[in-house]
């Protein structure tokens, strides 16, 4: 396929300067693989296992050195390197034109299904024009050759014979041939090769003729090398036209050589002084990219860096600067490493390294990757270790190939339910759900790309971060080179035929965090003896926080009451979990609150020196248990049976006696409540037995009622020194409650009893903690 272009003069050196470089996410990686006169593939000796084998070994190692398309010739001579109804099987795979394989087998077939297995793109590499490499063949050449059923088709230059592309009939049949491959084969895309109208004839021989052509379809042009180079442009928009209407999916893309014209003017060329196709060949290789007639162009700069009169520096500019959108590779001449016919640059074992940084520099935006020519120096031993350089460096992380947004621009939907399950000590299994379309071509998941990093936040930008991309579209990957007791975040997206990547898949990683739990917390309750949860997250220790979301439950403020259990759970970005746990002790100091103690009766009138039954008035405010305990006491001796008895916490019996020579019995009833925690709090009352004088606990208060005995009404003179206000309480004979006032003034005078039946009334006045009680004799009713 590509030949090496001589050049005379002499052009200035473009210096360029080595530097590290990041591998780019996307990159056309490819080779081509020449079958022409078996220059890397088939060798028609071998029988068709063989020549499988071949295949498949040419296919791995391929795919080992990290290419992602391979361009195999399936057309050099107007013969099929495939089962085709239109032209012979090529001599190249059986040794005699026309003649079937011995094993029946489709050779473009079956290295579509290999670089499918691999995850490579299979493009069908065609040379449109040429139909005799050599015409001293022509004779062995099959009766059904277009060579033989359409002499008149041909041009001759020296010993070649080419397809006359001025002739429409030719078109059709180019294009013919291409549609039936596109139609019936998966092929990624269809490649064409720099073989076009013939070169220059050689010293000697007679230069091809095609005025007949010129003059029978002329289209209005009057230069015949304009006319050539439409006739060249016909065919490539029809091309083009007819696969994107077969199957929308297919690219298409020409190789040329390297220098499309020699120009000191960049709007018109390159510095440089080789073979130029414009006006050699007649391919106007621009005009295609500006018309959009074309994917790609990749030329093929087959010369070192500063060669004189075809300087690859000076090259690879110009066609970045004249993509016009579309997308530039660039050819690559590894056939010539180490070639000792070659100049001494090819001796360099870092020409091709170089070479490839070159195309790489962020300068040239629109040269997205590049192919090696040929296969057998890729697989060579004696090229200086260039296949080992890409091997191991330059593509040593895999790549997708770059977008053809003018073809399409839709991404197929994300994956979802990714989960990374350890399988083992060394390897992860990875699984996820396919959501993108399974009819529609366009919008199919063609391959999936693993993301892997141990940031949470993974950057899909940088190659880096690509662990794999899978050969097709299954949904199922291993991942056996982890670093024991490293946490790896997960990715996955989905990818079409024109390599438009989804967004991500929900993140999954292969463990959990490690989260260590503080000690055992206390709280101290409150009033209603709860206590709010603090926050206790601050105190985790996680031995990678990154991306990670710590949980409490119960959730921070949340009400205990009791001893409890709180759990700290650290989440990492991938949805693996770990849980610690500690222990809340809830402390209460708060005694137990007594309200409203009060004995019923308070006054025991008749001490009749009976056991009198009185009930104790009181609520507990606790919220746990509590143990009450009555204890009382009197201010007299007690001689002889005992004086009281304690029947349960509300229930006691005193006995209705006192001192005949004392003010009156006070029995004092103390309740003792203690809580669980230990906390205890009492509360006192007083039953009185009242003797016939007046009853007094607490200095300062003095409190006289006139007349006593009355008639009618009872006149209280207050006087105390506290300016608390003072409450009055009067109970009967029985000591049942009659009256209640509250809020009087000290110091005051204030009249009671008028309604009173005529009986026995006793007044309590309290003031703070003080007390007072009075006897008073209501005559008559």
């Amino acid at each position: 396929m590509p030949r090496i272009l001589h050049v005379i003069l002499l052009c200035c050196l473009m210096p360029f300067l080595v530097k590290a470089q990041q591998a780019p996410k996307r990159e056309l990686r490819g080779a081509w693989i020449a079958t022409y006169l078996g220059i890397d593939w088939p060798n028609r000796t071998q029988t068709p296992a063989q020549q499988r084998a071949a295949f498949i070994t040419i296919a791995d190692h391929h795919k080992a050195t990290g290419l992602n398309v391979l361009y195999v010739q399936v057309r050099s001579q107007c013969d099929a390197m495939y089962n085709s109804p239109i032209e012979p099987w090529s001599a190249d795979l059986t040794g005699t034109q026309g003649v079937a394989p011995g094993t029946p087998w489709d050779p473009m077939e079956f290295a579509i299904e290999e670089c499918h297995k691999r995850g490579m793109e299979f493009h069908a590499w065609l040379n449109p024009y040429r139909a005799v490499g050599n015409s001293a063949n022509l004779p062995a050449f099959a009766a059904t050759h277009v060579a033989k059923q359409h002499p008149e088709w041909l041009l001759s230059q020296g010993t070649l014979r080419v397809l006359d592309p001025g002739l429409p009939q030719v078109r059709d049949y180019i294009t013919t041939v291409v549609d039936d491959i596109v139609t019936r084969y998966d092929v990624d895309g269809i490649h064409f090769d720099d073989y076009f109208y013939p070169p220059a004839a050689p010293a000697g021989t007679t230069p091809y003729n095609d005025s007949a052509s010129f003059a029978a379809d002329p289209r209005g042009f009057t230069v015949k090398a304009d006319w050539r180079r439409d006739n060249v442009s016909l065919l490539i928009k029809r091309i083009y036209d007819s696969i994107r209407a077969i199957k929308p999916w297919v690219k298409f893309g020409v190789s040329p050589s390297g220098i499309y014209r020699n120009s000191t003017n960049p709007a018109i060329g390159t510095p440089t002084s080789g073979l130029e196709h414009y006006t050699t060949l007649f391919a106007d290789t621009r005009k295609w990219l500006q018309e959009g007639w074309v994917d790609y162009i990749m030329p093929q700069v087959y010369w070192y860096i500063g060669q004189p009169g075809a300087n690859y520096a000076a090259i690879v500019p110009w066609w970045n600067n004249n993509a016009y959108g579309r997308h530039i590779y660039i050819g690559m001449a590894g056939y010539k490493v180490n070639d000792a016919a070659q100049a001494a640059p090819w001796m360099d074992p870092k020409q091709i390294p170089n070479e490839v940084r070159m195309n790489r520099d962020s300068l040239y935006t629109n040269i997205f990757g590049q192919s090696i020519y040929n296969t057998s120096s890729l697989r060579a031993t004696t090229r200086l270790g260039f296949r080992d350089s890409l091997r191991l460096d330059f593509y040593k992380k895999p790549a997708l190939q770059p977008v053809m947004l003018w073809r399409d621009n839709v991404a197929p939907s994300a994956p979802i339910a990714l989960n990374a399950t350890p399988y083992g000590p060394d390897s992860v299994a990875l699984t996820w759900t396919n959501t993108a379309s399974t009819t529609d071509e366009m919008d199919k998941a063609r391959q999936f790309v693993i993301y892997r990093s141990e940031d949470p936040v993974i950057d899909t930008t940088s190659a880096d971060n690509i662990l794999f991309i899978t050969t097709r579209d299954q949904t199922t990957f291993t991942d056996k080179t982890i670093v024991p007791n490293t946490t790896y975040y997960y990715a996955v997206t989905a990818v079409d035929r024109f390599h438009n990547e989804s967004g991500l898949s929900n993140l999954s990683a292969n463990q959990a965090p490690d989260i260590l739990c503080p000690g055992d917390q206390e709280l101290t309750a409150d009033a209603s003896c709860t206590a709010a949860l603090p926050d206790y997250r601050s105190l985790a220790v996680v031995n990678d926080p990154r991306g990670v979301t710590l949980t409490q439950l119960p959730a921070p403020g949340s009400a205990v009451q009791h001893n409890d259990i709180i759990r700290l759970i650290a989440t990492n970005a991938g949805g693996k979990a770990d849980t610690c746990s500690f222990a809340v002790i809830v402390k209460d100091t708060i005694p137990p609150q007594i309200a409203g103690l009060a004995a019923d009766p308070f006054i025991i009138a008749n001490a009749n020196n009976q056991m009198k039954a009185v009930t104790l008035n009181y609520t507990v405010a606790e919220c746990g248990a509590v143990t009450n305990v009555i204890t009382i006491t009197s201010n007299e001796a007690v001689n002889g049976a005992p004086d009281w008895e304690v029947i349960d916490d509300h229930h006691i019996r005193l006995r209705a006696e006192r001192d005949i020579f004392g003010n009156g019995r006070i029995y004092t009833i103390k309740v003792t409540s203690t809580d669980a925690a230990g906390n205890v709090s009492t509360q006192s009352t007083d039953v009185l037995v009242p003797s016939n004088k007046p009853w007094t606990h607490g200095d300062g208060l003095a409190v006289v009622a006139m007349p006593n005995p009355t008639l009618h009404q009872f006149v209280l003179l207050m006087a105390s020194k506290d300016p608390l206000p003072l409450t009055i309480r009067v109970y009967n004979n029985n000591g049942q409650l009659v009256e209640t006032r509250n809020n009087i003034a000290p110091n005051s005078l204030i009249t009671i009893g008028a309604n009173y039946h005529g009986g026995i009334y006793y007044a309590e006045i309290t003031q703070g903690t003080k007390r007072q009680i009075l006897k008073l004799l209501k005559l008559g009713n």
